[in-house]
């Protein structure tokens, strides 16, 4: 029986990649400043930011889609059995301009033991409401499709499972995950 080739499902992959903007857009809801337009209105008085580049307050008049550049929110997601340690997901605007971001999103702390841990850079598009990785444990500018074998051994549809792999870890933090700033809720009888 003869081998069939892999055809990119180009529907299926975009269908992927925009339920990811979504789930990014949960996660992140400051990001939909750059769908309304709607910079002026942001609170960001409680957030965290780490900016790589310097000064995120420098002068945003100019480019008010600068403002949420550092911006970080980090999610609690499980407990380590020795010592309480929490597993956690940081997501990061590493740049931001008016149509597009691009995201780090990363879990601590290293399981060097037994796993690598996830690390990914995502590109946001924001006029077209959708998301793509572009970077995934260091490999970049992924291929629709790659012919087997190949010198780095990926799967024919490498650029699928990576975006299908990011929408269940958003997926993963929606359902579980926990806001390390919120208060943290008990409820007794």
């Amino acid at each position: 029986m003869a081998k069939k080739n892999y055809s990119v499902d180009l529907i299926k992959q975009m269908a992927e990649c925009d339920a990811n903007y979504i789930r990014i857009l949960k996660l992140v809801p400051q990001l939909s400043a750059y769908r309304d337009c709607s910079f002026a209105e942001l609170d960001l008085s409680n957030e965290i930011f780490e900016s790589p580049i310097g000064d995120q307050l420098s002068d945003l008049s100019k480019e008010p889609e600068k403002m949420l550049e550092g911006l970080r929110k980090e999610f609690y997601i499980a407990d380590l059995d020795d010592g309480g340690e929490k597993v956690t997901v940081a997501i990061r605007v590493l740049e931001a301009f008016k149509y597009t971001s691009t995201l780090e999103i990363v879990q601590r702390p290293e399981f060097k033991k037994w796993m690598t841990n996830p690390s990914m850079l995502v590109r946001v598009y924001h006029d077209a409401n959708t998301a793509e990785v572009v970077s995934y444990q260091g490999h970049r500018h992924l291929k629709a499709r790659y012919t087997r074998p190949n010198p780095q051994m990926y799967q024919p549809d490498e650029k699928m499972q990576v975006n299908r792999f990011l929408g269940e870890w958003l997926t993963h933090c929606l359902e579980v995950g926990r806001s390390l700033t919120a208060p943290n809720l008990v409820y007794s009888h």
